[in-house]
């Protein structure tokens, strides 16, 4: 492996300088890996530095790595950001001090001249006494980390994941701590892991407290219909936040792991992936610097072919049959569902192209809350779904699509909900509402085929009481519209879902918050 750091080394200090954006740019160009899962530690080192070379001769300014694709369960690495690391930034000029792992992506990152951002296990050995940062026990603990390197190859920030997904050998952040850094292309931006896109801390706080337009994504995501599959949630998030997302997926079909992009803003996707087969790719993108302020072409969302759509293990929401719904019909219809407090006004019309309807479709409303790994979280939502059959407990599942004969020709959902509000300890909103579709490939709508919109407010001032009559309270409310813009003929779920922060429960340790 020192073969490989060495010779990286040496090609660092004679390397031209290939084009770099600049502060006074509009733009600057970013770089995701979409990347099979090996637990050839050294085999993903070769990768990575191939794919380092490969985005810098596409003169890209940041390439970004998916969550625990680099190490195995069995290795980490130290990153000692209060230790070595103030003395001694960069890990390539001084190999004798560093793990292999570290020094190989510095002196990629300084032979290309690129940022690189890396994840993986990172040790923390509080039986020794050269941590330089606080040790609640006398063990080593294991990381799930961000690692950011600047062009030079030196660390320059690193973060520790908050919430922690089914990874029982590992320790969630020991403080809530922020990921963010700056550029030399006069962009600033947050980073987070997997999971806590899901979370007010940090996926909203970053955002909001820091003042960032730019976002960076990490993660090994296992995607759940209708909510949450991979690219749906990216690209909902970076619509709804209005910030350029730079999200890297591992892949691993047969577990449910993939999807990867860069998305600007409510101008969605300039690149993506959702791959159905064993997939490593570089993408890569010219990103404006203003979310959404688009000009030129762009890659645009790679398709899989149909073939290979459904060789991607996807699960599905195992409460969505609990919630109040109502089967839709060929023609127009126009209702009301309710649920708690929160209601969605339905206005839809399906045309059947020829025989018996295929798919079948539900309207749904949900005030509640779901549950992944003793983390009880608040969800409001209204969504249309798509069925194989009539039957509830089919929703949410994927359909040939060229077995279709529904045509959704008008659909409108106006939801009537909770009305934001702003933690000032925090410095960010207790609530996010986001557009969400999917459809029969795994990609979700262009924002130019919807509007999404938040009507005007509804306050207690002569307001509407809650739904629930037993608490007999007024409610400031708000209302949210979401549109198609265009018929539609392969939708699997379009609808609008609510993030409640303030009703999240954490059951593993009974701390709750309540609105």
């Amino acid at each position: 492996m020192k073969l490989i750091f060495y010779g990286l080394l040496i090609f660092s200090l004679t390397k031209a300088t290939s084009q770099k954006s600049t502060p006074e740019d509009s733009q600057y160009v970013a770089a995701v890996v979409e990347f099979i899962m090996s637990d050839d530690v050294e085999d993903n080192i070769r990768n990575y530095i191939h794919y380092i070379e490969e985005a810098a001769k596409q003169h890209a300014d940041i390439i970004v790595f998916p969550e625990l694709s680099l190490t195995n369960k069995t290795t980490a690495f130290v990153v000692p950001v209060y230790g070595s690391l103030k003395r001694y930034p960069i890990p390539a000029i001084h190999p004798d001090l560093y793990d292999n792992i570290l020094v190989s992506i510095s002196a990629a990152a300084r032979s290309n001249q690129i940022y690189v951002v890396v994840n993986g296990r990172e040790l923390m050995d509080c039986t020794k006494n050269d941590t330089g940062e606080p040790c609640p026990e006398l063990k080593e603990y294991i990381f799930n980390t961000n690692v950011v390197f600047d062009r030079n190859g030196a660390v320059i920030d690193r973060y520790r994941k908050i919430n922690l997904f089914r990874e029982y050998s590992h320790t969630p952040a020991l403080s809530p701590d922020l990921g963010y850094f700056d550029t030399d292309f006069g962009v600033k931006f947050s980073h987070f892991i997997c999971f806590d896109i899901m979370f007010q801390v940090p996926a909203v706080q970053s955002v909001q407290k820091l003042n960032v337009t730019d976002v960076i994504f990490s993660t090994m995501w296992f995607s759940e219909l209708p909510y949450l599959t991979a690219v749906q949630i990216q690209q909902a998030y970076a619509y709804e936040m209005n910030v350029n997302f730079i999200g890297a997926g591992a892949n691993n079909i047969s577990l449910g792991n993939a999807g990867s992009g860069i998305y600007s803003g409510r101008a969605g996707a300039l690149v993506s992936i959702m791959p159905g087969v064993p997939t490593t790719r570089l993408l890569v993108s010219r990103v404006p610097k203003i979310p959404g302020k688009v000009s030129g072409k762009y890659p645009g969302p790679i398709d899989d072919s149909l073939t290979n759509t459904d060789n991607l293990v996807i699960y599905t929401d195992p409460t969505l049959d609990t919630h109040v719904s109502r089967p839709l019909v060929p023609g127009f219809q126009e209702f009301t569902l309710v649920d708690k407090d929160v209601s969605c006004s339905f206005s839809i019309r399906l045309k059947n192209k020829s025989g018996d309807a295929y798919p079948h479709f539900r309207a749904v409303v949900q005030d509640g809350s779901n549950v992944y790994v003793n983390r009880e979280i608040g969800v409001a939502a209204c969504l249309v779904v798509a069925c194989t059959t009539e039957d509830f407990k089919s929703c949410a599942q994927r359909y040939k699509n060229e077995e279709s004969n529904v045509e959704i020709e008008n659909l409108v959902i106006e939801m009537t909900t909770f009305k934001n509000t702003y933690n000032e300890t925090l410095q960010c909103d207790n609530m996010l509402y986001l557009p969400i579709s999917v459809r029969v490939n795994k990609l979700p709508l262009d924002p130019t085929n919807y509007t999404f919109v938040e009507e005007s407010p509804i306050t207690s001032n002569g307001s509407e009481k809650t739904k629930n009559e037993a608490t007999a309270t007024i409610i400031d409310r708000t209302k949210f519209l979401f549109k198609l813009n265009k018929p539609q003929t392969d939708l699997v779920a379009f609808g609008i879902w609510g993030r409640l922060f303030l009703n999240d429960f954490d059951h593993s340790n009974n701390e709750s918050k309540s609105m």
